[in-house]
């Protein structure tokens, strides 16, 4: 299932005299079983335009589609909406904004029922998708705000994986994880990837587009200022003096620039690098 923007506008506290427009005449395509990241500054858009995706925001002007569903402001109160919500889970930065069941199950099962499952199904729903995000049984009966904040963002996963939607959208993913928590958590999410899901990052992390994205959006000022790869996104950012470039791709930049024949494209980490330049210098000399 892919998504398709045309031309959407979105201001905040429109009737006010400091309204804001967060979101301006932006299009964009995403392809199903895509892996996308949404990158840009504080402010640019980036949140405000994924909460579209599933009709959280209904645009002023234009219109989301996703699959057979159109998210737009005339249809802003359509009962099919509710439907689309099974389909795109947003995952937002802060779990808190998610959880609010006494206990862990319920809390990941509560979706699964208001969409029509018995208390017994929406159970074993939760049961598998806390399993899945690694959290075994003696999570189950535990309040979830008792939980450290790594356990509650799985949490907040598993109650989106409970409904097996078809696009999942991971605001900010790995923000306050150290490095082994964060590779866990993208391990989950690539084989949510490989299992056929379309994945949404909304990031700062530079290192995490290089190195999972296959295509990367950046929003400015509510506008899409650039469309294309990662490592087209970092010459970008080179010759515009905007975003983080991750080190391995300053690095592999320099090293072209002083001749040495590497193809920025397939450099995705460190290990990449070096492949590279060994396989230089086996033509080279």
């Amino acid at each position: 299932m892919g998504i398709k923007v045309e031309n959407i506008f979105y201001t905040y506290q429109k009737k006010a005299s400091n309204s804001t427009l967060a979101l301006d005449n932006v299009s964009l395509t995403i392809n199903d079983n895509d892996f996308v990241a949404i990158v840009g500054e504080t402010g640019s858009g980036k949140s405000t335009l994924v909460q579209t995706f599933n009709a959280l925001l209904v645009p002023d002007k234009g219109q989301v589609k996703v699959g057979d569903f159109a998210v737009n402001y005339k249809n802003r109160k359509s009962k099919k909406i509710r439907g689309l919500r099974k389909q795109v889970g947003l995952v937002f930065q802060f779990p808190e904004y998610q959880l609010f069941e006494e206990t862990v199950e319920k809390d990941v099962a509560f979706g699964v029922k208001n969409f029509g499952a018995n208390n017994e199904e929406a159970l074993a729903s939760a049961h598998r998708a806390l399993r899945r995000v690694g959290l075994d049984e003696s999570y189950y009966t535990r309040p979830p705000f008792e939980l450290s904040g790594g356990e509650r963002r799985k949490v907040a996963i598993a109650g989106i994986l409970a409904l097996n939607p078809d696009i999942i959208i991971f605001d900010e993913p790995t923000v306050g994880f150290d490095y082994s928590s964060a590779k866990e958590l993208m391990n989950l999410i690539v084989s949510l990837h490989q299992s056929g899901r379309t994945i949404i990052v909304v990031t700062h992390d530079m290192d995490l587009v290089n190195t999972y994205a296959k295509k990367v959006f950046m929003l400015d000022h509510g506008k899409v200022v650039f469309e294309g790869e990662p490592s087209e996104l970092f010459l970008y950012a080179r010759e515009n003096n905007c975003l983080d470039i991750p080190k391995v791709i300053k690095l592999a930049l320099a090293l072209k620039e002083k001749g040495m024949d590497i193809d920025i494209n397939q450099i995705r980490s460190i290990d990449d690098l070096v492949k590279a330049i060994n396989n230089w210098r086996q033509h080279n000399g």
